[in-house]
């Protein structure tokens, strides 16, 4: 019997984790649920991978967490894991560099341009005069974490005064400043397309409150079905296939002048998804790694 680890922060199995872990037992394989706390790795040992002290035993790793306001070390330590498992031979989904590359928000963009992908303006600095002196010709501009997720810590500024602020408290905690052209969304709705093997499987519109700018549903915009022409679907499926990755959620804004991808996550929830179009991922998810596990 084919053995997958879910592998979370979260000390319970999130919702997606529950659906991931109920998939796979209907495939037939048996699914472990691991919390990265209780994870080691050594070198030099008949041991390598290590949970809750005992040989880790399975064949393929679905990471679905990777956690917040990691520490440098931390960083390293998760992906020394993960880079150990491949080697070991168990499949890692999405690959270890994959989920590093997407969660560098930066480098993703940059790689997706490189391959024709239209994303937005955006412009990394540790200078604060160079960020206030983008917001001052942009007019509108939005900073956020470079690895940030669920828009969390995302500002909309539209005053070289305010952006003061923000790029100062960036800089005192240690963070470079994160600057992306402010595109003007069509409905103030954005797309997220999610991706498997290829394949975008399902799509939605998430329409952001009256008032509001950020179209994360954890932010309480709204889940609506959708089926975006096929040059967005073409730029979806081309977006994961550029950072190497076997499932992803691609969020994509359409404005007056075309649209831009503005993000690829490598860890999606679906939640919100699943309910608006009846589709469930976690099934496609299971399937793909079931598939590459027993190859």
């Amino acid at each position: 019997m084919t053995r997958v680890a879910i592998l979370h922060n979260s000390p319970q199995p999130t919702w997606s984790s529950r659906r991931l872990m109920k998939a796979l037992s209907e495939l037939g394989a048996k699914p472990v649920y691991m919390v990265w706390g209780y994870t080691g790795v050594g070198v030099g040992s008949q041991c390598p991978l290590r949970y809750r002290g005992r040989c880790l035993d399975v064949d393929a790793i679905i990471v679905r967490g990777f956690g917040r306001g990691l520490s440098v070390e931390k960083y390293m330590y998760r992906h020394a894991f993960l880079k150990a498992a491949e080697s070991e031979g168990i499949l890692v989904v999405n690959p270890a560099d994959a989920i590093f590359t997407a969660r560098d928000k930066f480098t993703s963009l940059r790689l997706l341009s490189k391959h024709g992908i239209p994303v937005p303006y955006t412009v990394v600095s540790e200078n604060p005069s160079e960020a206030l002196m983008e917001v001052g010709r942009l007019g509108r501009a939005v900073l956020k974490p470079i690895t940030g997720s669920l828009g969390l810590g995302s500002f909309m500024v539209s005053s070289i005064d305010t952006a003061y602020y923000i790029v100062n408290l960036l800089l005192s905690l240690n963070q470079p400043i994160y600057l992306q052209r402010y595109l003007e969304k069509k409905g103030n709705r954005d797309l997220r397309v999610f991706v498997v093997e290829d394949r975008a499987v399902a799509a939605i519109y998430r329409e952001a409150p009256h008032g509001f700018w950020k179209t994360n549903i954890a932010r309480g915009a709204r889940a609506v079905p959708a089926s975006p022409r096929s040059e967005i679907v073409e730029a979806a499926v081309k977006s994961s296939q550029i950072l190497g990755l076997i499932y992803a959620g691609v969020d994509i804004i359409e404005y007056e002048e075309g649209f831009a991808v503005i993000e690829v996550n490598a860890s999606p929830l679906w939640r919100g998804l699943q309910s608006a179009t009846g589709i469930d991922p976690a099934r496609h998810i299971a399937e793909a790694v079931l598939r590459r596990a027993r190859r």
